[in-house]
Formats: structure tokens, sequence, C-alpha cells
């Protein structure tokens, strides 16, 4: 390519105008630049691809992820499911020992109920007993009261007698004797029988109250078996629940599993593809750039192409810039090291974010003079801007450098272009090219998925032999 560049075919039209040669370069320039063209939508349109083939990857990324993130709280709700069904199994067999000590509590209290019952009609029993012996001893009290009674009446008349009644004097009163002590015995008897009694009675009662308190207890402890049969089958109907619940859990994890494993083939192979798809564009790219130099290697041969106006324009503005920057470093308007600083501090609040530089202020006085003519040479041109080495563009064209509107990035983005990095490749390429002007072609964004293919010729700004950036004159195919 060097060595086309390097054909001077100037003399040859000089001596005898061979239109054929001159021809055919031009043939060949307009075709290489419908190829660089050409290349360059293909090169935007795998980067496209590329961009959306990254982020495919970044989903499937987030999606095996969220999977493993699934899985785990699959084994995590299975783990828990199989020790609730563990636990469970425990309060089946609690339940079930609960269930047979309340049913043998429940026969027990049924004997003591029936025990209560039988001590209380024995207790009766024993009260009508202690009645008819009390009934006894008032006979037996009554009979010693008249018994004595009697062998008084018999000692009167034994008296009576004199010696002839003596002898039955001392039987009356050895019967009056005995009569006595079995008055005293009875009345022992009759307080012993009054004890009794009121202790049989406070029996009774007690008794009765035990009767009643059993039967009452036989009455719950026949609710609490009831509840606790209902405990037992709702604690298996929980069981079977969970069994289901960690039949489930395995099944999701083996569904989860395969998921994965189909989710990690498909991030496999799209990965895979998104860099062949890189290494593709890598060599896109450098073809794009070959056919880029071609085109220009066939400008700088002296032979007029389609691109000549616009590369005559932009080298005669390039170096128009240059002069004005001279000039401003020569009137002490700024200095050397604000002008050539790569220093830009942000301005708040501004979505795509804008930066100023330190020689920014002088590009708002002095380029809109320059840039603002290049624009009327030709119904395809876009926009004329001058880049410094960086991509930053400090004053765009005026219908570009509209005040952003809060709130709308978009729209900002499309019409406040201005004190804005454009680090992309024609930024950099048209910023840092030293050549006598650098043709690109490329695919300008107009927003709403809708691109635009353009060329860009730029033109190095030299400034006192040191180079500052350079002037972009872009235009459509």
């Amino acid at each position: 390519m060097n060595d086309l560049a390097a054909i001077d075919l100037a003399g040859a039209a000089d001596a005898g105008g061979n239109t054929a040669e001159t021809a055919a370069i031009q043939a060949i320039a307009t075709e290489v630049g419908t190829l660089s063209v050409s290349l360059a939508d293909a090169s935007g349109a795998v980067e496209d691809v590329g961009t959306l083939m990254s982020r495919q990857v970044e989903t499937l990324a987030a999606l095996h992820a969220l999977s493993d993130a699934l899985y785990d709280g699959n084994d995590a709700v299975r783990g828990a499911a199989a020790a609730a069904l563990e636990a469970t199994a425990r309060a089946l067999q609690t339940v079930g020992a609960g269930e047979t000590r309340i049913a043998t509590a429940l026969d027990h209290v049924t004997k003591l109920a029936d025990q209560a019952a039988e001590l209380g009609n024995r207790v009766g029993g024993l009260t009508a007993t202690l009645s008819l012996v009390a009934r006894a001893a008032g006979e037996i009290e009554a009979i010693a009261r008249t018994t004595n009674l009697l062998a008084l009446n018999a000692s009167i008349e034994a008296a009576r007698a004199g010696s002839a009644g003596r002898g039955f004097m001392v039987v009356a009163q050895e019967v009056k004797q005995l009569s006595a002590r079995t008055q005293e015995a009875t009345t022992r008897i009759g307080a012993a029988l009054d004890r009794l009694g009121g202790e049989v009675n406070t029996l009774a009662e007690s008794g009765r109250t035990a009767a009643g308190s059993a039967t009452g207890l036989h009455r719950e402890t026949g609710s609490i078996g009831d509840a606790m049969t209902e405990i037992g089958s709702a604690v298996r109907a929980i069981a079977d629940r969970q069994s289901e619940i960690t039949a489930k859990a395995d099944d999701g994890m083996d569904k989860v599993a395969s998921a994965r494993r189909g989710i990690s083939g498909i991030e496999s192979g799209v990965g895979e593809a998104a860099q062949r798809l890189d290494s593709a564009r890598g060599r896109l790219s450098e073809l794009l750039g070959a056919s880029e130099r071609l085109v220009s290697a066939t400008a700088r041969l002296g032979v007029e192409t389609v691109d000549t106006p616009f590369i005559e324009a932009v080298r005669k503005g390039a170096a128009e810039v240059a002069a004005a920057f001279s000039a401003a470093l020569q009137q002490g308007r700024i200095t050397r090291a604000d002008l050539f600083t790569h220093i830009y501090k942000p301005i708040p609040g501004t979505d795509p974010e804008q930066v100023m530089a330190p020689f920014t202020l002088l590009c708002d006085q002095v380029l809109p003079a320059i840039q603002e003519p290049l624009l009327a040479l030709s119904p395809r041109i876009v926009f004329c801007a001058a880049v410094d080495v960086n991509g930053y563009l400090p004053t765009h064209n005026r219908v570009f450098s509209q005040p952003q509107r809060p709130g709308q990035k978009d729209w900002n983005a499309a019409n406040c272009r201005n004190r804005r990095i454009f680090a992309d490749r024609v930024g950099l390429g048209a910023g840092r090219s030293q050549t006598p002007f650098l043709l690109q072609s490329y695919r300008r964004d107009m927003g709403g998925g809708q691109f635009a293919l353009m060329k860009d010729v730029s033109a190095p700004i030299i400034v006192d032999g040191r180079h500052w950036g350079g002037l972009r004159l872009a235009y459509r195919v």
C-alpha cells in the first residue's frame, strides 16, 4: 500500500494526459470507497450483534446464578422438610405414647370412680349398721334404767322383810350395781357411736366428693383422649404433606439441576460464539482500516475522486484552526500548557456527561468562524468539529450545541454533543492521526435503532510544531 501511495501520476498526467489510467484510479477509488463503507456497515452490524451477545452472556450468567440460588433454595427446603418430617415422626411417637398413657389413666380413673362409688355404698351400709347399733344401745340403756328401778324396789321390800329379806337385799344391790355399770357402758357406747357416726358422715361426704371428682376427671380425661386422637390425626396429615413437600423438592431439584446443565451449555455456546464474533469483528476492523488506507492512498495520487473536495476543505480548515491557536498563544490569550492539557472537569448534572478543559472557552471563541462555513460546502455534510488527541470535542456546530434538558438523556445525546469525549475508533483516529488527512467510514447512530452510513475525513491540527488533535468533517455516503 505504501508503494501505491508513492505512485506519482501527476507527472504522467502532465506529460500525456493519460486519461485511461486516471479513470482506472478513479474507478478503483470509487470501488474501494464503496467497499470501505460496506465494511463499516458490516463492522457496525457485527458490533451490534456482539453487544447483543455480550448482553445475552450476562443474562445467561445471571440465569445461571439464579438457578444456583434456586437449587440451593430447593435444597434448603428439602432439608427443612426432611427435618420437619423427622420431627413429625417423633411427634407421632410422642402422641402415640400419650394416647396410651391417657387410655391407661382413663382406665385408672374409671376404676377409681367405681371404687369411690363402692366406697360410698359401703359407707352407706356402715351408717345403717351404726344406726342399728345405736338403737340397740338405747334399748339396753332403757332396760338398765328399768332394772335399776326394779333393784331399788327390791331393796326397799327386802328392808321391810328384815332378816328374812337380807339375802334378797344382797341380790338387789348387785343387780343395781350391774344396772349402773350397764348405763355407763351404754353411755360410752352412745358417745363412741356419735363420734363414729360423725366420722362416717365425713367419710361419706368425702366419698361423694371423690366420686364426683372422679366422674369429672373421667369426662376431662376422655376429652383429652379425644383431643390427643385429633392431634394424632393432624400430625399424621402434616407428615403426609411434608412427605409430599420432600418429594416435590426432590423433583424440583432434579429439574433445576437439568435446567442448570442446559443453561451452562447455552452459556458456553453463546460465550464461544461471542468470542468468535469478537475475533471476526477484529478482522473486519483490520480490513476496514486497510480499505480506508487504500482510499486515502488513491486520493494522495493526485487524481480527483468523490472525496477530494472534502479532503481539501478539511485540510484547509485544520490549517486555519492551527493558525488561530498559534495566534492566541502569541497574544497571551492562553498558555501553551493550558492549550495542550488533558485535564477534563465534569460539568455537574449533565447526562450524557459533558466536561470542561482549560482551552474550551478559547475554542468557543475561535472555532465557530472556521467550522460553521464548512457546513455549506455540500448538503451531504452533517458536521464539522475539532477534537483533541483524546477525542474531546469542546465546540460543536451550533445545531449540536443545545443546552441539555434535565431527564431527557436521549434528546441530550442527539442535540448536546459539544463538550463531550468521543473515544470511539473514528473519534480517536481523527484526533491522533498525523498523516496529511485520514478518511474513515462508519455508521452514525441516529437514535431509535437507526444508523446512517457516513464518511469522516480529518486533518491534523499542528500548532507551532506540536500535534493538538484533528479537524473532522463528516458527510453522508
